[in-house]
């Protein structure tokens, strides 16, 4: 009946403005948050190369030292993106999402129900539906490819190791010259003799070139002096390096890293599309009757808006179309009703 039907119209109207021109937005947004840097805080390749070469132009290659660099992490920070690199279309939307928009082209148009009077105005309404039609834009979600560039920032620790080369340290023999045999009458003098020999060796910057030969003095085969101490011998010290010491820190370029991630994102102005989908317009003119001179009273009903139905006649229109709808003005020849919206 019309009493029911206006209960809902006002959620009927509220519907039209799907259908209704709106702006269209020439952008893609995205609905799924920045991803995150991957890889994140590491050392990226060419970073280790970059200190190696630092450090490289500090060795002088004298001395023999050696010269290292150390990458130490900077801050990841976002650069661009995410910006989509491929393309899509209405047939990427994700189920569900697709709404739409710009301007719609009803396929067929109808009036439900009967006409009904609202307000004072001696013409009456009817609710329009369009049976499919043509949307000229749309809006919806897709899943796409998005490339995003973070910036990983880094410097150089310059360190640098001491060379020590091998050394050989001649430690001389330490020791006394004593008396090798038994000389009979010369024993006296050839202890003397040993004696002497021994006094050369006090002085261990000035010995003499026979220091520390088992046997001094005398002949070949008749020795008269022996070394009693220990021998000279060598010492060897194997080349080595001081542990690395920080010599300091060198800023460098930050590397640019491309990542591509799958994402969900929002059309704005996607293509248009057809639907089979039953929408209401919203209330609509079906039933007008120009006013006499002076009067409102009802002239000759002419049909409106798509409307095929026999009910634009003045018996309807101060009969079946008052039906439901309260007089707020009693006694008048024209009905005053609570609109529709």
């Amino acid at each position: 009946m019309i009493s029911t039907f206006r209960a809902s119209a006002s959620a009927i109207v509220a519907l039209a403005v799907s259908v209704a021109p709106i702006p269209a937005f020439a952008a893609v947004t995205l609905v799924d948050p920045t991803p995150a840097a991957d890889p994140g805080q590491v050392v990226l390749p060419g970073m280790q190369t970059t200190c190696d070469a630092a450090a490289l132009a500090h060795d002088s290659a004298e001395g023999g030292d050696t010269w290292s660099g150390q990458v130490v992490l900077g801050p990841v920070t976002l650069v661009a993106g995410p910006v989509e690199t491929g393309t899509h279309s209405i047939a990427d939307a994700i189920p569900g999402t697709l709404v739409g928009a710009g301007t719609f082209t009803p396929a067929h148009v109808e009036i439900l129900g009967d006409p009904y009077r609202n307000g004072g105005s001696v013409n009456m309404f009817g609710i329009k539906q369009a049976v499919g039609g043509h949307y000229s834009a749309s809006t919806y979600d897709f899943m796409g490819t998005f490339k995003t560039t973070y910036a990983h920032a880094f410097s150089c620790d310059i360190l640098k190791a001491v060379y020590h080369p091998a050394v050989d340290i001649f430690h001389p023999a330490v020791g006394i010259y004593v008396i090798a045999g038994d000389f009979g009458e010369s024993e006296d003098a050839v202890r003397g003799n040993c004696a002497a020999f021994t006094k050369q060796g006090e002085d261990p910057l000035n010995l003499p070139t026979w220091w520390g030969d088992p046997f001094h003095g005398g002949a070949e085969g008749n020795p008269h002096c022996k070394f009693v101490g220990t021998p000279a011998y060598t010492e060897h010290h194997d080349a080595y390096y001081d542990p690395p010491q920080l010599q300091g820190n060198e800023a460098q370029t930050a590397i640019n890293v491309d990542q591509t991630n799958a994402l969900r994102a929002h059309e704005d102005a996607g293509e248009g599309f057809d639907t089979s989908a039953t929408l209401i317009i919203g209330q609509v003119v079906v039933c007008i009757s120009p006013s006499k001179t002076g009067t409102k009273l009802p002239g000759a009903w002419t049909k409106q808006n798509g409307y095929t139905g026999d009910k634009c006649t003045t018996v309807w229109y101060n009969g079946g179309a008052t039906v439901g709808v309260p007089n707020l003005n009693d006694g008048s020849h024209n009905w005053v009703t609570v609109p529709v919206i």
